[in-house]
């Protein structure tokens, strides 16, 4: 609705005049003034046009405006007022009018860090328009108090208002229709991260960590300077990037809800510093509490994404409403009451035990000056919640609507309420993770317990370390299996580089299996037995030389063994490998070789020697004939070795014949592979 300016209302009453002349005089009382943002000078986050729909959305910046403008109107109904009700109302409405000045610029600064994709130049500058077109609003307004209504100074006031609600009409536009704002070729992850979602995007949120490593190792300095330039806002340089706070940061940047992700990482980061900088041994050990709920943390992610996943599959809006209602309860009796519970403890409260969310969100209105605690608590809707506690909700489906405890509800709404209330939760513990790296040296880790959990994420860590790529974790007892994309001939080493590394990291694992997406194919399975030699194997090498392929030889011949392959056929996979080995790194180093490097010479016998210690290795897995086919390959070698040791270079970019008759001998057999590679 548009302002009414005081042309319209009569001649301006000369007491008011002179209360307002008299008040403004007094209390010294001018414009805020607050530098609205330059969108060309502070957008550095980079998102999708649907994020920059939900951004849009999230800040309201018309509602924001509107509230400007019924102050606006208020204050001029003053103008036929008594001088004591001037003196009374004027203030108090001046100083609103302030705050909402100051609460929309803010807003708009937050939007401009934005820099969205497929999105003009004007649209991109909307939010600081307004913010400069609501400030001279304001300006206007008080420049003809200071007149004394005159009717004339109005002319400004009204000019400016009109610009500000034209400005919020755009908004509202470009803010239309934002969940079908999608656009189906648009890659978030591109756009974010600069990597692609067939590296990332397909699997599990869980086993995130393995992709993005494996996806970030190829090249770390760009994406880490990418990275940086986003979240600059959050970390600066001097704070080294871990795998868990490139995990954070990452997340952060995939958000559905940015704008609502980084408002929450802020706070969190803000309010987790401040308390570590006054009591830091308080601060770890409440977050310590925190973090050791992880099992339950991830029981909850699994439970949301399962009711998601039904959401999307449901045929009948009767069975959407049902698991978004699932989803609503999962969220605010896990992630928001853990979260609140954690913030109202660092805010020195003391929760009860098995407290209700209830309780939950009365403590947390009681903290009204912190924002986060604010931002927890409008999660928190109690009539959706008892009617979903009580069962008492159904589909409507003459009138297509959901009722909740008898009152029509827009399922829409309790979705994106869903998804405001994960957010928020997680940008607590994007900002938990800044805030603990802007501040290493007051964090005392103590002796934080073990879990299933912790150990998965240090297995997902050493296989993004190792470059493999995995799409999902899952235990059972000693039994951890790793969902992953199809395997090629190529990837069988890395495979296995990411079991021995995983085997390092959880020495309780007894079995791996390795389950490739097309199902058709049957898992890679390493069994202890597997594991042991070729950590064996490994074990002296890590520190020095990469242990692959040697040690790769003896899990091979136990993941043939175990795929119900012949003996005969894991010999002839392991000769082949191990010789293409041999014969490739003498291809390599064939024209140092040739020009008497006496280095290259010293390396092909060194990584022979190797080949023939995995060798041997391997053929301790084998039986009779196979056993015996390894060892004699083995003792070929090593006499290779010991009968060039002494020969110039040159001689040796002709050596290791054996290993050329063995590759023409024999072929591999690798039963995870649809087709090998020539």
């Amino acid at each position: 609705m548009d302002t009414v300016f005081p042309g319209q209302l009569g001649t301006v009453e000369r007491e008011s005049r002179a209360a307002t002349q008299a008040l403004i005089g007094r209390l010294k009382l001018t414009a805020p003034h607050v530098q609205p943002p330059k969108q060309q000078d502070v957008a550095f986050i980079p998102v999708t046009r649907a994020q920059w729909k939900s951004v849009l959305k999230d800040a309201d910046l018309p509602r924001l405006q509107q509230e400007t403008d019924e102050t606006v109107r208020e204050i001029l109904l003053l103008r036929t007022a008594s001088g004591a009700t001037v003196g009374r109302r004027l203030p108090e409405l001046l100083q609103r009018l302030g705050t909402s000045v100051v609460a929309l610029s803010s807003v708009a600064a937050e939007v401009s860090r934005f820099s969205p994709s497929r999105t003009s130049a004007a649209e991109r500058r909307l939010a600081a328009d307004l913010a400069q077109a609501n400030q001279c609003e304001v300006q206007a307004l008080f420049a003809c108090l200071k007149q004394g209504w005159l009717e004339a100074g109005w002319a400004p006031v009204q000019r400016h208002a009109q610009a500000a609600q034209k400005i919020a009409r755009a908004l509202e536009t470009a803010t239309r229709n934002h969940h079908q704002a999608s656009a189906p070729d648009e890659d978030i992850y591109r756009r974010a991260l600069g990597l692609s979602a067939e590296e990332v995007g397909k699997g599990s949120g869980v086993a995130v960590r393995a992709r993005l490593l494996a996806a970030w190792a190829k090249n770390p300095k760009k994406l880490d300077r990418r990275l940086r330039r986003s979240m600059s806002h959050l970390i600066d340089d001097s704070i080294p990037l871990t795998v868990k706070l490139l995990n954070h940061l990452a997340a952060l940047a995939l958000s559905d809800r940015p704008l609502e992700a980084h408002r929450a990482t802020l706070l969190s980061r803000d309010l987790v510093t401040s308390h570590l900088k006054l009591d830091p041994e308080l601060t770890c050990a409440v977050i310590a509490r925190h973090g050791s709920q992880e099992r339950e943390l991830l029981s909850s992610h699994r439970g949301q994404i399962a009711y998601h996943d039904a959401y999307n599959r449901a045929e009948h809006q009767e069975e959407k409403a049902r698991a978004v209602l699932d989803m609503h309860r999962a969220a605010l009796e896990g992630d928001v009451k853990r979260t609140a519970t954690v913030v109202l403890e660092l805010l020195g409260r003391t929760i009860p035990q098995g407290a209700s969310l209830s309780t939950i969100r009365d403590l947390l209105v009681a903290e009204g000056t912190q924002p986060l605690c604010r931002m927890l608590a409008s999660t928190i809707r109690s009539d959706w919640r008892n009617a979903n506690a009580h069962e008492d909700f159904r589909w409507d489906p003459v009138d297509g609507t959901l009722l909740l405890g008898g009152q029509p509800t827009d399922l829409q709404a309790v979705l994106d309420a869903v998804i405001r209330a994960r957010t928020i939760c997680h940008g607590f513990e994007h900002g938990v993770a800044v805030a603990y790296g802007q501040n290493a040296s007051l964090i005392n880790w103590g002796a934080m317990e073990t879990t299933y959990v912790s150990r998965d994420l240090a297995i997902l860590q050493a296989a993004g370390e190792a470059r493999f790529s995995v799409l999902d974790i899952r235990r059972q007892g000693s039994l951890v299996r790793l969902d992953i994309p199809d395997l090629s001939i190529n990837d069988v080493r890395e495979a296995f580089r990411a079991i021995l590394r995983g085997s390092i990291a959880d020495p309780g694992v007894e079995r791996w299996e390795l389950r490739q997406r097309s199902r058709a194919r049957p898992p890679l399975c390493v069994d202890s037995t597997g594991i042991g030699v070729g950590l064996r194997v490994s074990e002296p090498l890590w520190e020095t030389a990469d242990p692959l392929p040697f040690a790769e030889l003896p899990l091979l011949a136990n993941a043939i063994t175990n795929a119900g392959e012949s003996a005969e056929n894991a010999a002839s996979s392991i000769l082949f490998l191990a010789a293409a080995h041999v014969a490739g790194e003498r291809d390599r180093l064939s024209r140092a070789l040739a020009h008497g490097d006496s280095a290259a010479k010293r390396e092909l016998i060194s990584t022979t020697r190797l080949i023939s210690s995995g060798a041997k290795a391997a053929a301790g897995l084998l039986e009779n004939q196979a056993r015996r086919k390894l060892l004699a390959f083995a003792e070929v070698l090593a006499g290779e070795c010991h009968r060039l040791d002494n020969a110039p270079p040159s001689e040796l970019a002709r050596g290791f014949v054996p290993a050329d008759r063995t590759l023409r001998r024999h072929v591999p057999c690798l039963p995870w592979i649809a087709e090998i590679e020539g």
